[in-house]
């Protein structure tokens, strides 16, 4: 039964996955059937986000006033209902309204998802546990890019949606059977005024910083974007752009494992700072491969995306919901990671609503140049600012 307690809590991290990265495949088909602009473009995929806020906004409260195993169930439900709408949309604004939709359980699950984790697991191997958590996004990830490859021979997007509501039913189905980490939160929790005291306020904006420079990076303009890159890039047929898009996720897969044995020997720090440099280089190299334009500049860009996406993955991907967990004190733990996912889920937005029109404005190549300079501050941010939480008691 402890295994498949950790199993069936990461099942919340999997959806979120295959809900932000499915679209990627997708796009590619629902482009030509409602003739779909830059701008619709950019609105459809970050559609997720704005639902995503309201997620993030609420959770950490429903999960102090409910408790961790309720929210669970309510989370599932609603990745549920998103996915159907999805499924069943018969024209473009319905689309837009089903990813809304599972963007609020997204959001919610960002938060409740490593909390559950953290509070359940022991502290000596807590940050191999909560590295489950991203361990299964990058597997949702990775399972959204090989089903659109898989259906897209014959152009079957709303086949590629349908999976995504078997993990939401056994989610659902699974944590009845879960205990909650916590009957009742509202006795220890504090009050949204609680959160912001003075004493409370480093932590606060260290558990904020680490996920807000998480986004600014650019890593989900890439996996939302993934196989329009590659067109850009140079590939022509929308199923070998797929495909390089499934070697990414298959890289980003693997280096979470990588974490997974490291985070808790090596600490979190070092694996935050060692990850920021890798994206530095190979984002520059992305970027000369789009300016390039040459026959060996798909190529270069698939090795240079996978080489970011595995410093992210090993790095930047699971950390920073490990450390916001771990540097929060328990009576404001929900709050403060609540409103730290909320300024995470901001920043996602704003990093894919902008990605096509700044691709538009200032090239694939000016646009990855940015994300460098982002990298380069979030390294000087965390190497002078971050405290390392390894073997933290959570109190």
């Amino acid at each position: 039964m402890e295994k498949w307690k950790y199993i069936i809590a990461v099942l919340g991290a999997f959806q979120y996955g295959y809900s932000i990265a499915i679209m990627a495949g997708a796009l590619l088909f629902l482009i030509p059937v409602y003739e779909l602009d830059a701008t619709q473009q950019g609105f459809l995929v970050s559609a997720i986000l704005i639902g995503a806020l309201l997620g993030a906004a609420v959770s950490g409260t429903f999960a102090e006033l409910f408790g961790r195993k309720r929210s669970q169930i309510v989370i599932a439900g609603i990745f549920f209902l998103g996915t159907l709408m999805l499924v069943s949309s018969p024209i473009f604004s319905a689309l837009v309204l089903g990813r809304m939709i599972q963007g609020v359980g997204a959001g919610a699950i960002s938060v409740v998802g490593p909390i559950y984790i953290a509070e359940i697991a022991p502290a000596a191997a807590r940050g191999r546990y909560v590295s489950f958590y991203q361990l299964a996004v990058t597997l949702g990830i990775l399972s959204a890019y090989s089903v659109s490859y898989l259906f897209s021979q014959d152009g079957g997007w709303r086949w590629m949606f349908a999976i995504g509501l078997i993990p939401a039913i056994v989610h659902g189905i699974g944590f009845f059977f879960l205990p909650d980490s916590k009957s009742k939160q509202s006795s220890t929790a504090g009050s949204w005024k609680t959160l912001f005291k003075p004493e409370y306020r480093s932590f606060l904006i260290a558990a904020t910083a680490v996920n807000f420079f998480q986004q600014l990076t650019g890593i989900n303009a890439v996996i939302y974007f993934a196989p329009s890159i590659f067109e850009k890039c140079g590939f022509k047929s929308a199923s070998m752009a797929i495909f390089s898009a499934v070697l990414i996720g298959i890289v980003n897969f693997l280096s979470t494992i990588i974490s997974l044995f490291l985070v808790d020997t090596k600490g979190r720090k070092p694996l935050l700072l060692l990850g920021l440099i890798g994206m530095i280089i190979s984002l520059s190299a992305l970027s000369l491969a789009c300016f390039m334009q040459t026959a060996a500049a798909p190529w270069i860009a698939i090795g240079s995306l996978m080489v970011y996406i595995g410093c992210f993955a090993f790095g930047l991907g699971p950390i920073p919901q490990l450390v916001t967990s771990e540097i929060l004190p328990d009576s404001i733990r929900g709050r403060g990671v609540s409103f730290a996912m909320f300024v995470s889920w901001i920043c996602n937005f704003l990093v894919v609503f902008t990605f096509m029109d700044l691709v538009t404005k200032i090239t694939q190549a000016g646009t990855f140049l940015l994300y460098v300079i982002f990298c380069i501050v979030a390294f000087y941010y965390i190497w002078k600012k971050i405290p390392e939480t390894k073997g933290t008691v959570l109190k």
